[in-house]
């Protein structure tokens, strides 16, 4: 009996064995399913991990390379638009517009209306301030001297014009002003030397031309703008009856003589690109330009003249580019008319303003384009409305109560009048005959003035037909002078 009980107890000792065993061997394969799920999340995770790197990593890779496209695009286009706008400079940089208007003579009715003004004169360019100050170069011819002390100043015939018209001037646009004229002895040299302190005290970045105060002092200029250099220069063909100039005195105004222009324009020329001469001379017999003042021009253009301005017939004159046998070229404007004035025929009222482009391409300087914009010289009976406008500004109405009509009844003083008359001096074709030998040149010039005294100007002008000094004589009386163009004369002083 015991010993079936120990068998017994022996078996179920065993079975007791192997159910531990069976659960110790459950509980490795547990461990060991728990070990491999760890593992396996662990390898999920590590290559989730993995892929959200790799995935951070080529999103970052494509955000820079993406941005370093942008970078290189906006770094390209930066580029493109800094050359671009290289380009554009240096090509606005080798383009020069030039204006330019005739005579600013101002006459006793003005002197009067700026004295009740406060002698401030900005009305009378106030109606084309913007045209000129649009321009990189402006000039006007400034017929008269300038005086600071307001009991001097005066009309016709000895004209001594307020310096303030001057400061209408310089805040109008201008940067070049001419003097060599008729009228630039008016108030002999005291006159002179009052001007040129003027300009050089109030104004001293304009560049004045034609009178001097130094026998030393240049005859022209050299102006640097933009990546030009222009020669300027301003010559008179005659001074007023009134005044002859003393020998001793003669550098103080710079008229003409085919001596001093030739040896100004090659010397000029081997400094600056371009050289624009301001001739103050000719006729106003007709809106043709005279023999006389053709053969000036002719022998500018064969000493290196690049633009010939003209003034003093007081009435507009044609313009040309005239085509030279070396190829060059030469821009002619005969007379740009009066700019302001009190005369008192439609042709003395109308004016132009030169409008030109010259562009630079290495040395070379070409004339781009080139046209006249018609002016008209607006006052009123009384004189309390007066200023200078563009003709396609001007009005029927203005033209309706312009002061020409009391002055002048007979007057037809319309638009249609102003733009016939404006289109009767265009543009020009005249047949040349240049020289080929230079020896030919030489004393071509009968009428040449010797730059000493306004005797031998006017004489030797007299021997080409009629003078320029016949527009001297009655031009700025606030008439039309010797015009053939149907207006009555007006001696009456305005």
């Amino acid at each position: 009996m015991s010993e079936r009980r120990r068998s017994s107890e022996r078996r179920r000792r065993q079975m007791e064995e192997e159910r531990l065993r069976e659960e110790e061997r459950r509980r490795r394969i547990a461990r060991a399913r728990r070990r491999r799920q760890v593992i396996r999340r662990r390898r999920m995770m590590a290559l989730g991990i993995l892929l959200v790197v790799v995935v951070l990593i080529v999103a970052a890779a494509v955000t820079i390379y993406r941005r370093n496209q942008e970078r290189k695009q906006q770094e390209a286009l930066e580029k493109q638009q800094q050359e671009e706008a290289a380009a554009q400079e240096e090509a606005e940089n080798n383009t020069l517009h030039i204006r330019a208007v005739g005579d600013n003579l101002i006459h006793d009715a003005f002197i009067e209306t700026g004295s009740d003004n406060d002698w401030n004169f900005d009305f009378l360019y106030e109606n084309i301030k913007e045209d000129i100050s649009d321009a990189d170069l402006a000039s006007v011819n400034q017929e008269t001297p300038l005086t600071t002390e307001h009991e001097n100043a005066a009309g016709y015939p000895d004209f001594n014009t307020p310096s303030e018209v001057g400061d209408a001037l310089a805040d109008a646009g201008f940067d070049i002003v001419t003097q060599a004229t008729e009228h630039a002895f008016d108030q002999e040299e005291t006159g002179i030397r009052d001007t040129i302190s003027f300009w050089e005290d109030e104004h001293e970045k304009i560049t004045l031309l034609g009178i001097h105060d130094s026998e030393s002092d240049s005859r022209y200029q050299i102006i640097e703008e933009k990546n030009f250099k222009i020669a300027v220069m301003n010559y008179s063909t005659m001074l007023s009856e009134n005044h002859s100039i003393p020998e001793d005195s003669s550098y103080m105004v710079n008229l003409y003589s085919e001596e001093n222009a030739q040896a100004d324009l090659e010397e000029a020329k081997q400094e600056a690109d371009v050289a624009i001469v301001y001739l103050h001379g000719g006729q106003d017999e007709s809106v043709e330009p005279e023999e006389r003042l053709q053969e000036r021009v002719q022998f500018l253009a064969e000493q290196g003249a690049d633009v010939i301005i003209c003034s003093h017939p007081h009435i507009l004159k044609g313009y040309e580019l005239i085509e030279k046998p070396d190829g060059k070229e030469t821009l002619v404007y005969y007379s740009l008319g009066n700019f302001v004035s009190a005369q008192s025929s439609l042709e003395n009222l109308l004016g132009g303003m030169a409008d030109f482009t010259l562009t630079k391409e290495g040395d070379e300087v070409t004339i781009d384009s080139y046209s006249m914009i018609p002016l008209v010289m607006h006052y009123n009976a009384d004189y309390t409305e007066c200023s200078v406008y563009k003709l396609s500004d001007y009005t029927d109405e203005l033209a309706q109560e312009h002061g020409i009509h009391e002055e002048n009844p007979e007057a037809d003083f319309t638009i249609s009048a102003l733009e016939e008359a404006a289109g009767n001096a265009g543009e020009l074709h005249t047949e040349w005959n240049f020289q080929t030998d230079e020896t030919d040149e030489e004393g071509t010039d009968t009428g040449e003035s010797t730059g000493n005294s306004e005797t031998d100007s006017q004489s030797n002008d007299e021997n080409n037909s009629s003078s320029d000094q016949n527009t001297a004589e009655d031009e700025d009386n606030g008439g039309s002078g010797n015009s053939s163009l149907g207006d009555n004369q007006n001696t009456d002083e305005n």
